[in-house]
C-alpha cells in the first residue's frame, strides 16, 4: 500500500498555508492540528451572510456574495465534520432558513447554483449564471422523473440531517423527490429503470446522492437506496487513471473519499489503486495539480492556485482517512 511520505505531507501543508484561503487552513487545522468543531465553525461563520447563505467559499469564481454554490461548499464542510454542530447552532439555523426560502416546490428542487453577479467578475465559464427560468411542473411523477441531483441534492442532504428544523410537510416534499427518483429510475429491478442514466450520465448525480443517502434518518430506506447505488458504481468512474494527468476526470477515490462512504465496499480495490495513483501525482511544490488550465488570464490563474490549494487539502484529508500518510517524523507546525 502506497503512503504519502512525511516530507511530502509537510510540503503540502506549506502549499496550503501559502496559497490557500482561511477556510482551507481551518480545514487543515481541524483534521491535522487538533482543531475542534467550534474553532472551524467560527471560521466558516465569517463567510455566512445575513440571509444565511455563504459567499467566498467556491474557488472557481471571485464573487464573494451569497449564492447556492458557495453554500454547497459550506454544507460539504459541515457534512464532513466528525462531530456535527447541534441544530440550535446559529450557523445551522440561518443556513436552513436560507435553503428553505430558496426551495421551489413547483419543481421539487432548488434553482441555479450561481447568481447574476458571478458573471460580472472572474469566473470559469462552466459556473456562470445561465438565467434558467423556473418552469412549474404540475405532475409529481414528472417532477420525480426530472429530478436533478447535481449541485442540489446536497441541500436535500442538509435538510435530512437537520430535519427537526423543517416543517413536516415541507420536509417530506423535499426528501420525496430524490428518494423516489433513485427507487424508480436507478434500481435495475424497477419497471421504470432508466438504463440511459448509466449509458450517458456523468458522475455528478451519483456523487451527490452519496451525500444525500447517509443523512436520511430512516435507516431502512437509506439501506435500500445504498444497495441501489451499489448496483452500478464503476460506470461513472474513469478507470484509465492516466487520463487524470491532463484531463478533468473522476477517479474512484475522488468520489469515494472515505472508507465510511456508502459505496466503498463495492469498489474497494479500485479506490485503493486510484489512491496509489493520486499519491504519485503530487507536484514538487507540494500541491496536487489540476493537470489542465483554467486559463491564461491573471485572474483565472489566481483562482486556479486557490482551487489547487483546496484540492490539496481535500486530498490530504482523504489520505488520512484511508491511513495513507506516513507520520514517521515528528509533525511540527511551522
Amino acid at each position: 500500500m502506497q503512503k504519502l511520505p512525511y516530507e511530502n505531507f509537510i510540503k503540502a501543508r506549506k502549499y496550503i498555508f501559502k496559497h490557500g484561503s482561511d477556510i482551507h487552513r481551518a480545514w487543515f487545522r481541524y483534521h491535522f492540528e487538533g482543531g475542534d468543531v467550534d474553532a472551524f465553525m467560527q471560521v466558516l461563520a465569517q463567510h455566512q451572510h445575513d440571509c444565511g447563505g455563504f459567499g467566498g467559499l467556491f474557488e472557481e469564481f471571485d464573487y464573494q456574495g451569497p449564492c447556492n454554490k458557495s453554500t454547497e461548499r459550506a454544507i460539504s464542510y459541515i457534512l464532513n465534520l466528525d462531530e456535527k454542530p447541534p441544530a440550535d447552532h446559529p450557523v445551522i439555523q440561518n443556513l436552513m432558513k436560507y435553503l428553505l426560502g430558496r426551495y421551489h416546490p413547483e419543481i421539487g428542487n432548488w434553482g441555479e447554483p450561481a447568481v447574476p453577479q458571478v458573471n460580472d467578475g472572474v469566473h470559469n465559464h462552466w459556473v456562470r449564471y445561465r438565467g434558467i427560468p423556473i418552469v412549474p411542473i404540475e405532475s409529481e411523477d414528472e417532477r420525480i422523473e426530472c429530478y436533478d441531483a447535481n449541485e442540489k441534492a446536497c441541500f436535500a442532504a442538509f435538510v435530512a440531517l437537520y430535519s427537526e428544523l423543517v416543517p413536516e410537510e415541507l420536509y417530506r416534499d423535499i426528501i420525496k423527490h430524490p428518494v423516489e427518483h433513485i427507487l424508480r429510475y436507478w434500481d435495475e429491478n424497477s419497471p421504470q429503470y432508466n438504463k440511459g442514466i448509466f449509458d450517458d450520465g456523468g458522475p455528478y448525480n451519483f456523487e451527490y446522492f452519496q451525500w444525500f443517502v447517509p443523512c436520511l434518518k430512516d435507516k431502512e430506506i437509506a439501506d435500500k437506496l445504498t444497495a441501489i447505488l451499489r448496483q452500478n458504481p464503476t460506470v461513472f468512474f474513469e478507470l484509465d487513471f492516466a487520463k487524470s494527468d491532463n484531463n478533468y476526470v473522476h477517479l474512484p477515490c475522488d468520489g469515494v473519499d472515505s472508507p465510511n462512504n456508502i459505496i466503498y465496499l463495492a469498489v474497494k480495490k479500485l479506490v485503493d489503486e486510484s489512491l496509489d495513483y493520486r499519491i504519485k501525482q503530487q507536484a514538487k511544490d507540494g500541491r496536487w495539480p489540476l493537470g489542465w488550465s483554467f486559463g491564461k488570464e491573471r485572474g483565472l490563474r489566481k483562482l486556479q492556485a486557490l482551487y489547487e490549494a483546496f484540492i490539496t487539502t481535500k486530498t490530504l484529508v482523504s489520505l488520512k482517512r484511508f491511513g495513507r500518510i506516513d507520520y514517521r517524523g515528528e509533525y511540527q507546525c511551522h
